[in-house]
């Protein structure tokens, strides 16, 4: 008797998980667009170049006061006989932020290394980001957080590298810290690597990145997770990626930053609208709508959900609803390779909701 009734609530149970959403399309986009409406800011630019350094570290700073002169210091204690162009934006901060740069660079006038500050209104991490990046400098970029800094023999490390393989994009192994405690990441498949078969993380900092690879390339206005478009946009692209073991970024945990609140915000829809706004550009970048792609979009999948995971259910589910039918419009036909993705795929596929967030 016990094992009927078991065996009758497996069916009950299997036949709810796997009934499909029945939200449609426009419902599940339209609810969206009201709870957090999608940004206009684009990927592709035409950035101006005028190559007169070896390297160009851009930092945006906003309400930066805490910790600017820590992050500049670790850059101009740098050894290197590499010229060095320091783009310092300061974005509208309301703080002593702008005091303290104009103190700085009085105090680093003369030095090895160059430096300038831009003051604008405020325009977030990408609009600060893209002000510097709209008028390239440098052979090499490389992108630095006001908070963060720049371990010993970082520059010397990544340009040496660099200029030895002709490296499209480098990065290099980081580690995270904080007034406690400091812990060590190393990057996936160190070595040499060539094009798509190098693995490029999604982080816009840690690496070093040639002018050419930035010329067309903006981070997109407005976006949360506005770096997405650089393991899903750049990373696709035929470039040559080394990665080294080398530690190249120290990366300071916030517990009042962006990230560690994001998942609470309305604002972390965003998720899915970079995911969106990546794909509508692929043909811009000339980059192919192939497995690769497609893979990176299951994998994306997940992460949308993990960052939505304390939103509503009915955001939740329209957001499912809206990757759907970005895999029937780009990758109809197209089958997962990874045994690991086939339950999250099928989920997607056959459009049930209460699955998919069982299996993630």
């Amino acid at each position: 008797m016990i094992k009927k009734i078991i065996k009758a609530v497996n069916v009950v149970f299997g036949n709810f998980v796997r009934v499909q959403s029945r939200l449609s399309f426009d419902e599940a986009r339209k609810y969206l667009q009201e709870i957090s409406p999608k940004p206009k800011g684009t990927c592709y630019t035409k950035n101006k170049l005028a190559i007169q350094y070896d390297l160009h570290i851009i930092i945006p700073a906003y309400n930066a006061e805490k910790y600017i002169k820590e992050c500049l210091k670790s850059v101009f204690i740098q050894v290197s006989e590499y010229s060095v162009l320091v783009t310092v934006v300061n974005d509208g901060s309301t703080d002593q932020t702008s005091i303290i740069l104009e103190n700085l660079k009085k105090l680093y006038k003369g030095s090895q290394i160059d430096i300038e500050i831009i003051n604008q209104d405020n325009k977030g991490y990408s609009g600060a980001r893209n002000t510097a990046l709209s008028f390239i400098r440098g052979k090499y970029i490389i992108f630095l957080d006001a908070d963060d800094i720049l371990p010993q023999d970082t520059i010397e490390v990544m340009l040496d590298t660099a200029y030895e393989y002709d490296a499209d994009i480098l990065q290099g192994s980081w580690y995270t810290f904080t007034n406690e405690e400091k812990k060590e990441y190393r990057v996936k498949e160190s070595g040499r690597k060539t094009g798509s078969q190098g693995y490029i993380s999604g982080y816009p900092w840690g690496k070093l990145y040639k002018y050419s690879v930035l010329e067309n390339f903006q981070f997109p206005d407005g976006y949360w997770f506005e770096d997405t478009p650089i393991s899903f946009i750049l990373a696709a692209l035929p470039f040559k990626c080394i990665s080294i073991d080398n530690i190249v970024y120290g990366y300071r945990l916030n517990s009042e930053g962006i990230t560690s609140k994001a998942v609470y915000s309305e604002k972390s829809i965003d998720s899915y609208w970079i995911t969106e706004q990546c794909l509508k550009e692929f043909p811009k970048f000339k980059v192919h709508y192939d497995q690769k792609a497609y893979e990176y979009l299951l994998q994306q999948s997940i992460m949308n959900a993990w960052r939505i995971r304390k939103q509503k259910r009915k955001v939740r589910e329209s957001e499912f609803v809206l990757i759907t039918k970005l895999m029937d419009d780009y990758f109809k036909g197209f089958h997962t390779k990874n045994a690991n993705m086939r339950k999250v795929e099928n989920a997607l596929r056959k459009k049930q909701f209460i699955r998919f967030e069982m299996i993630i």
